[in-house]
């Protein structure tokens, strides 16, 4: 007998993009059939009944969505991590470009329902309009709820107010509570809890952002930690005890750049450079580490490896867009097709 801990139809519901104005029953299967993603997942189904003892309490996916900064880049767009665990999405800033790389991952905005911010800077949130409208557009079953930190509801009540116009334009064909946009604003502490799903928000240190916060995701014996942006922190080091994958940003440069460049000096202050990385992992020893909000200035990515080696054995990965993690009794990372 097949151990899920949640409705199979559920994950149907992840695997296969809901296709706009089809009928919906003959759509799922008329529109995925062939589609890699429809395939890989229900191959996927069928080795955990056959293996009998696995839940979907021993394994998690997470795909990173942005990669990048507020640097303009077609490789690596805004920052955004998405977590599937317990039957559903979790998704994690949502900069430039999120909806169109949910796209390529083949899943479509309205399957997304709740946001966790970590700071208001621009390249975490300039996303978020665009996953909600188009969310919306696509039939999201209920509201997109977005938790972040202080200033959270007063950015989602301009984006209310922005979009007002286009609301009321589409209400005539579009139903009107699926346009629903609220927000929470959190402090450190559980903030969620729900399917066998834990998220846990902690601060971190990304000064003069303040506050800005770390989230962690539990989902039973697995768990992922995103760092945000932010310096070297002890209070993450505190919250990253025991974890599986530690998903934390990088920021390297030349010395001689920071010397002669008193902003670059600025920048690099409130990041958290290779050899600060190292120290971090030192002290967290997670099963795999990943770099994103990757930010080096006259530094290649396989010099800023290479640093971080120096002091630090496990194993680590430079993170990439659309780069997949399948976490389970092993860590698999693979990228998207």
């Amino acid at each position: 007998m097949c151990a899920l801990t949640f409705p199979v139809r559920h994950y149907f519901r992840l695997a296969i993009p809901r296709p706009l104005g089809f009928n919906l029953a003959m759509g799922y299967f008329t529109d995925a059939l062939n589609r890699r993603l429809f395939k890989r997942r229900c191959l996927a189904i069928l080795l955990l009944c056959l293996c009998g003892s696995l839940t979907w309490a021993d394994y998690l996916e997470i795909t990173l969505l942005g990669t990048g900064t507020p640097r303009l880049s077609a490789e690596r767009y805004g920052s955004a991590t998405l977590i599937q665990a317990g039957g559903k999405y979790f998704l994690f800033d949502a900069g430039r470009g999120a909806v169109i790389r949910l796209h390529q991952a083949d899943i479509t905005p309205d399957q997304i329902e709740q946001v966790f911010i970590t700071h208001l800077h621009s390249d975490h949130i300039t996303g978020l309009d665009d996953l909600w409208i188009t969310g919306w557009i696509y039939q999201r079953p209920s509201a997109l709820k977005v938790y972040g930190p202080e200033g959270t509801k007063h950015t989602i009540d301009a984006l209310r107010s922005m979009y007002h116009k286009d609301i009321h334009y589409r209400t005539s064909n579009v139903r009107h509570e699926h346009a629903q946009l609220l927000s929470e604003e959190v402090t450190q502490g559980v903030i969620y809890q729900a399917s066998g799903v834990t998220i846990t928000a902690f601060y971190v240190d990304h000064k003069p952002v303040e506050p800005a916060l770390g989230y962690r995701l539990d989902f039973g014996d697995r768990s992922v930690l995103i760092s945000g942006d932010t310096t070297y922190s002890d209070n993450l080091i505190k919250h990253a005890q025991d974890v599986d994958v530690l998903i934390h940003e990088i920021a390297g440069s030349d010395a001689t750049l920071v010397a002669r460049n008193p902003r670059l000096a600025k920048i690099m202050a409130y990041h958290t450079n290779p050899q600060q990385l190292a120290k971090v992992l030192q002290k967290t020893q997670p099963r795999l580490a990943v770099f994103n909000h990757v930010l080096l200035f006259g530094m290649t990515e396989e010099s800023a490896l290479a640093q971080i080696r120096q002091d630090y054995p496990g194993r680590i990965e430079m993170g990439y867009d659309l780069m997949h993690i399948q976490l389970g009794e092993k860590i698999t990372v693979n990228t998207l097709p």
